[in-house]
């Protein structure tokens, strides 16, 4: 039987200590690196308060309302109806299937890999010294985020966490498909996913991350964390997928590391979800990276979606991009607050950061927030935030060519957020997200 979590209140610190003394008491005992991982993150968990209203980078989100709840631990079950209908058939990959939080070996087919790279549980990595060295090194990272309590929130509630280590000068042939998909039914669950990758010197690697509801009325609560360290002249591509049910709730942390000469690419996408907070950091660590940044979105109904960025260049000779774009409608909320930060010796830096929304009706609200914060003086930088209505004369013109306008306005919503799609490189993901678009758009 799944566990009760809470009962109803706010994010306290009693809230925390009862729910972690509920989680603890029904964990493995004999996991004893994971325990004293999660007993760590906990005790700097009670150091902090969870971010509200009065913090300058959550003063537009509100996650109080998530705890609202009387949230348990979702089962363990392989059973999961319609699966693979969210696995990406198409896409030849390495899978790995969570439902309702839990590792599905069932579902996955990660038991014959290729040589150079392992995935294992985070339990079993951090027997192992030095990999626990650099989870605890990494995971101290600040990133972008002032007030980040989420984060040592995931790690101390840590279970079902996957460490994915990629060896020098490996190029891992298929992508690495992560799949979270939840099917708890009358229950508010809560979960918390981790992942950490760790790539060596002139490798490349593609993650996709996925999130997936069977039923689009499920209540429930998802709060994940990815730290993922980029070796010198190595390449990640990350996606970042999130199709969570209407009335789901949860907060990305992803931080990246990058050595020199290396690429991190992230591409996402937020079309679900209740109210949805991601915080994307990378920090620059060498010179001579580069950073991309590609993020589409689409708000309807009472949907919140908000996107914090964030990239250090503490590096010369590095460059970063970095492309936003969605569209709201009805009562829909959206924020992006992108951050980048260019420290003083950081020369010959070349940055673009742009926002563009659509705000579709009187009742949807965009706040925008891009910033650039330049201590070094032999840089190219640039940024802007465009805020807008559809082009009434294109609308026009489609509907003289015998369009109708519902479908003419749709169309050109889809052409949009299709300039951010289109610099996704897998076909496959590219076509599963489109069709989405078309779901949200025309359905």
């Amino acid at each position: 039987m799944s566990k009760i979590m809470q009962n109803k209140g706010a994010i306290s610190k009693d809230w925390i200590s009862t729910a972690y003394k509920s989680f603890t008491d029904n964990q493995d005992n004999n996991k004893k690196e994971l325990n004293e991982f999660r007993s760590t993150n906990y005790n700097l968990l009670t150091g902090l308060k969870f971010p509200t209203r009065r913090d300058e980078d959550w003063k537009y989100t509100n996650f109080n309302k998530a705890f609202n709840k009387s949230y348990v631990i979702g089962e363990k079950t392989d059973a999961c109806t319609n699966w693979k209908e969210y696995s990406f058939e198409d896409l030849e990959a390495y899978r790995m299937v969570f439902i309702n939080g839990h590792y599905s070996a069932d579902h996955s087919t990660i038991d014959s890999l290729e040589n150079g790279i392992s995935i294992e549980p985070l339990h079993e990595a951090l027997k192992n010294n030095e990999t626990s060295q650099w989870v605890n090194s990494i995971i101290s990272e600040q990133g972008g985020a002032e007030t980040n309590a989420f984060a040592p929130f995931n790690s101390a509630f840590a279970d079902n966490g996957y460490f994915v280590s990629v060896n020098n000068n490996i190029i891992v042939s298929k992508p690495i498909c992560i799949i979270f998909l939840t099917d708890v039914q009358g229950q508010e669950h809560i979960s918390h996913p981790q992942l950490f990758v760790k790539t060596g010197k002139g490798s490349e690697v593609t993650i996709i991350e996925s999130y997936h509801a069977i039923d689009n009325s499920m209540v429930y609560f998802t709060n994940t964390c990815n730290w993922v360290d980029v070796g010198d002249n190595a390449k990640v591509d990350h996606y970042r997928l999130q199709f969570e049910s209407r009335a789901a709730y949860q907060v990305n942390n992803t931080l990246a590391t990058q050595g020199s000469n290396s690429v991190y690419s992230n591409y996402a996408v937020d079309f679900g979800g209740l109210m949805i907070r991601n915080n994307l950091s990378a920090i620059l660590k060498g010179s001579g990276t580069m950073t991309n940044y590609y993020g589409a979105y689409l708000g309807s109904e009472s949907q919140h979606i908000d996107n914090q960025t964030f990239i250090d260049h503490a590096m010369p000779h590095c460059e970063s991009n970095e492309l936003y774009k969605g569209v709201l409608k009805d009562h829909a909320k959206g924020i992006f607050n992108g951050k980048v930060l260019v420290r003083q010796d950081a020369q010959k830096t070349n940055a673009f950061q742009q926002n563009s929304s659509l705000v579709l009706s009187d009742t949807a609200t965009m706040n925008a927030k891009p910033q650039l914060e330049i201590y070094a003086d032999d840089v190219k930088c640039s940024h802007g935030a465009t805020i807008g209505q559809l082009d009434e004369e294109s609308v026009f013109y489609l509907e003289s060519r015998g369009i109708p306008r519902e479908q003419a306005k749709n169309l050109l919503q889809k052409a949009f957020v299709g300039e951010v799609i289109n610099h996704f490189p897998l076909s496959e993901i590219k076509d599963k997200i489109l069709e989405r678009v078309d779901l949200k758009l025309f359905g």
